[in-house]
């Protein structure tokens, strides 16, 4: 009998060191607005696109570091901040428990285009946010989830034109690096750097609100360079 379990202890050994060597899936879940669930143009109208900044960053994430690797999207289109911390009769929703709850090791936030245009519009019906309204709301949502040990990465916007460019998207900017420095958690640039070619608006929708696929996969790059420069060990940990 002792035979037989020392064999079959020599035996798990390697498949036990396996496993201890790779803890599990880790999942980051993704925040978002019309631009996490992927809107662009096809045709004469806009859709849903499967090559979006998340598959894209799945894909990434994955040649580098193997299959344990996965990318929730919970992009909405038309979604402000507010909607992860307020119901649509403007009571509270607890995200601290919603954080207790979720599965992810990584939260990736990226909202502030809905948030300008309502506030721009004064939309009946709809949260207004203000730029400091939407600064203390993205902090709760750091908080929250830092509190329940999830990493926390903060996503700009990409930047929009035509009539929309109106909606003054820059103090939202502003404020969501106001609380990557408070919070110290990393942030990816994407506002002013996507502006930096001076060819971009090439890169959007006819809309000029979201990118097209072109720009989606170059958001994820971006993306995934603050990934695995900032959490290189820990997504090692995961590798398969």
């Amino acid at each position: 009998m002792r035979k037989t379990l020392l064999a079959m202890l020599i035996t798990s050994a390697p498949l036990l060191a396996q496993a201890d060597d790779h803890p599990g899936t880790f999942i980051i879940a993704a925040y978002g607005d019309s631009t996490t669930a992927g809107v662009t143009a096809s045709g004469n109208r806009n859709i849903i696109s499967q090559n979006n900044e998340v598959s894209f960053l799945q894909q990434m994430l994955r040649e580098k570091y193997g299959n344990n690797i996965e990318v929730k999207n919970h992009g909405m289109p038309g979604a402000q901040v507010s909607v992860l911390v307020y119901n649509k009769d403007n009571t509270p929703m607890d995200w601290s428990d919603r954080m207790a709850k979720s599965d992810a090791n990584m939260i990736l936030i990226n909202y502030a285009i809905n948030d300008a245009r309502i506030n721009f519009f004064k939309d009946k019906g709809e949260r207004i946010e203000t730029p400091e309204e939407y600064k203390r709301i993205i902090t709760e949502l750091v908080k929250g989830a830092k509190a329940n040990n999830k990493l926390v990465v903060l996503q700009e916007p990409n930047p929009i034109c035509g009539k929309a460019e109106r909606w003054n998207v820059w103090p939202y900017v502003y404020q969501l690096n106001e609380v990557a420095k408070e919070q110290q958690v990393p942030i990816v640039k994407q506002f002013s750097v996507i502006k930096e070619n001076r060819d971009w608006q090439s890169e959007m929708s006819p809309d000029c609100i979201h990118p097209n696929e072109m720009l989606y996969k170059q958001k994820a790059e971006r993306t995934f360079n603050v990934l695995s420069s900032t959490f290189d060990s820990v997504l090692s940990r995961h590798s398969s």
